[in-house]
């Protein structure tokens, strides 16, 4: 749902991106439908091994930006009160196919229809990729173990256009286990590439030896890059740059409120929730701009589709305590 794609990573962590764009299933994907805020609310029970996210999109609109990948064609322009018609397919393609998206792909685009394709396009776009049956097991758990479902719109006090989704996640444990195991398998068949940019020196910010050594080391025995306990959910990666407070502070710039992250044990930890709260919250600011030109083409094309904001409060909570 964006035009623009993440920036989760400054560049001098690009050697080691590859294996955490793996993590994070970072798509980077191009869109023209936008919002302005967004609010995720997740509660895992570890008694059904089930993750359950809500996700709200607040101030949803089309952006008034006239380039190729905002349009179909030059004459195929958006205005404030009506969508172009990329824009008009984008919203279909959402309501049909099941998308969501999670702060600018701060984090990821899910889409079931897609995901296969694009996981297996990621990893062997890297010629140091891997991609056998441990790789395909992880898109088959992510296929069948993944629920989403749209709640349906609704508009908030200020009349703006907002949006509905639950995301729920089964065999929670065995997916979160097959993700690291990946991941593991990705970052260990990239160190050579890091090695030979190191050696020749013409990279900027290249990995040490002193470093891919420590990484070595960190991937001899299996490596939690994914972790849930309670509701506190936390992704790390070893820290293998000297300048760790500027990569901090870059950090820092684009996570999201809720989120956390802290230097320990020579990894680099991000932390969303807390183990003992009875739900994990983060929120961010995604685009400025907002139009009601979606809310218009919605209003007219899918007004069977407008809930109540107490209706949605209300079925959104009954999901959570599920």
């Amino acid at each position: 749902m964006l035009c623009k794609k993440g920036s989760f990573y400054n560049a001098s962590m690009k050697s080691f991106a590859p294996s955490i764009f793996v993590l994070v299933l970072c798509f980077g994907l191009s869109s023209c439908i936008e919002f302005e805020n967004q609010k995720i609310i997740f509660n895992h029970n570890p008694e059904n091994d089930e993750l359950h996210l809500v996700i709200r999109y607040q101030g949803i609109f089309g952006n008034l930006e006239q380039d190729q990948n905002s349009q179909k064609s030059p004459s195929d322009i958006a205005s404030k009160d009506s969508l172009n018609q990329k824009q008009i397919e984008q919203i279909e393609s959402v309501l049909q196919e099941k998308r969501a998206f999670f702060f600018s792909n701060w984090i990821f685009e899910y889409s079931p229809k897609t995901l296969p394709q694009l996981l297996e396009d990621i990893i062997k776009r890297n010629d140091n990729g891997r991609f056998d049956k441990p790789e395909q097991d992880l898109i088959k758990a992510l296929i069948e173990n993944v629920e989403l479902q749209n709640v349906g719109f609704y508009k908030n006090g200020q009349g703006q256009l907002c949006g509905a989704q639950t995301l729920n996640i089964q065999n929670f444990s065995k997916v979160i286990e097959l993700s690291n195991h990946v991941i593991r398998r990705q970052t260990i068949a990239h160190i050579p590439q890091m090695r030979e940019e190191g050696i020749k020196g013409n990279v900027g910010n290249a990995v040490s030896e002193e470093s891919i050594q420590f990484l070595e080391k960190k991937m001899k025995d299996p490596y939690s890059f994914i972790q849930m306990n309670g509701n506190l959910l936390t992704f790390q990666f070893p820290n293998l740059y000297s300048e760790t407070e500027n990569i901090t502070l870059s950090l820092l710039k684009d996570l999201p409120q809720g989120a956390n992250i802290r230097l320990k044990n020579g990894n680099v930890t991000i932390e969303i929730g807390a183990k003992n709260e009875a739900s994990g919250k983060v929120t961010k600011k995604c685009f400025d701009g907002y139009v009601p030109n979606a809310k218009n083409y919605l209003e007219e094309n899918h007004k069977q589709l407008f809930l109540k904001s107490k209706q949605v409060d209300t079925r959104l909570r009954k999901f959570l305590a599920n």
